[in-house]
This record gives C-alpha cells, structure tokens and sequence, in this order.
C-alpha cells in the first residue's frame, strides 16, 4: 500500500453485545481514502456509518481487520497510541460541542492546548487566524449563544483544521442546519480542507453537499456497496 495513503482498511469487521446478543454491524469493509481526497459515506440509518467512523476516528478499539490511520495501524493498538493519534485527526458532529462559557477564539484555541511548546498568546492567534479563514474574523469574542446555528458549526470546523490534522472525519455536519447554511459550511470545509489539502471521510444523510465530493460511497447494512455518484446522490 502507499505509505502516504492517510486510511487504509482491509476487512474491517465490528460487533455489539456478546453471545445470544451479539450484533453484527460491520462486515468485511474495505475502504481507502488517498491524500486531499473528499469521501462522503451515504446510506440508511443503522447501516454502520457512524460505528465506521468512530474506529477510524479510534474513538473505538478494532475487533476484526486492519485499520491504518495516517501510518498507525489500529487493531491491537494500545489506549495510549490511539490517543495520540486522535490529537492529530480533525474531529466536525452534527451537534457544534462549542463550550458555552468560552468564546468563539477560545473554543477553537482549546484544540491546540495538547500540542507542546505553544503559548497561550500563539494558539489564540492561530485561533484568531482559522476563524478568519471560515468567515468568522470579527466573531472571535462572540460566545456560541450569540452565533447563529451556521456560525456556530463555521467555529467547529475552525477548531478541527486549526491543528493542522492529517485527517478530518466529518459525522453529519449539515444536518441541524437550513439549506442555505448547510451548503455554506460544506463548501467551506471542502474549501479549507483542499487549500490544506487535507482529505475528509463525512457520514451524510443531505443530498444538497454531494456535488463537493471526490467520491461518494454507500453503505448498507454493514457493508459497503459498489456504487456510483449518481446512485449514491438518488439512493437517499
């Protein structure tokens, strides 16, 4: 395989439960995704997605397969490697996590505060930079109540780029949002992320953000079907 290839699985297999209750929910995945390349998973509910996500993401440890995320391969791997790599995979949930009591800079500034050797001063001027970069520039000091739903997911996705990630994994994050703020922040991530040239894996229930993938790829349950864009974007 490519050693530059930032995620590589081969018959990837995950359950819930043990015995009489074990549940299969992954089956046999085989998925890479090439650098700068945007993926976008589709398919209905209970299909797999998010559970998919959150191995790669090593939110989850592997049962079954190979997983190898940005040159760190996932089965077997011990806690302490798959916390070390989650600090460097760029993290965007349908649902903001913006703190409340910190601001719009801040809430993107606490994604550097685990990288050594940054000041206090430097990661709210790289914060202060990203916010910019969304659209955000005068919005620094705003808490997340006095932005609006749009706003609030253009600051998410400041602090999943803002620590220059290898990989971003996206979990639906247009679907709390309208049309016209959906595709804004689509866009926007597609935008920054090639700029960054930064590849992408996003879980999507939203037919309005297909036109921003490289790939679109469909699941169903467990596993993933062979499929084209246009099957994908009429599949729902």
């Amino acid at each position: 395989m490519p050693l530059d290839r930032p995620l590589e699985i081969r018959g990837l297999g995950y359950a819930y439960g043990e015995g009489a209750l074990r549940k299969t929910v992954l089956r046999d995945i085989d998925l890479s995704v090439e650098p700068g390349e945007i993926v976008l998973l589709t398919g209905p509910s209970g299909s797999g997605k998010t559970t998919l996500l959150t191995l790669i993401g090593a939110l989850r440890a592997m049962q079954e397969g190979s997983c190898r995320v940005l040159g760190q391969e996932l089965m077997g791997a011990p806690e302490a490697a798959r916390v070390a790599l989650r600090r460097r995979i760029g993290f965007i949930f349908q649902q903001h996590n913006l703190l409340g009591f910190l601001t719009a800079q801040q809430n993107v500034a606490m994604a550097l505060e685990l990288q050594p050797g940054l000041r206090e001063a430097e990661r709210l001027s790289r914060a202060t930079a990203m916010l910019g970069a969304v659209g955000l520039g005068d919005r620094g000091p705003s808490r997340p109540s006095e932005l609006s739903g749009g706003q609030r997911q253009r600051v998410a996705v400041a602090r999943a780029l803002v620590g220059d990630p290898g990989l971003v994994l996206a979990d639906e994050p247009t679907a709390a949002l309208d049309r016209q703020s959906g595709g804004e922040v689509a866009r926007l991530l597609r935008d920054l992320a090639r700029s960054q040239g930064v590849p992408i894996l996003m879980v999507t229930h939203d037919p309005r953000i297909l036109d921003i993938a490289d790939r679109i790829i469909a699941m169903e349950d467990g596993r993933i079907l062979p499929t084209t864009r246009a099957e994908a974007a009429g599949g729902g």
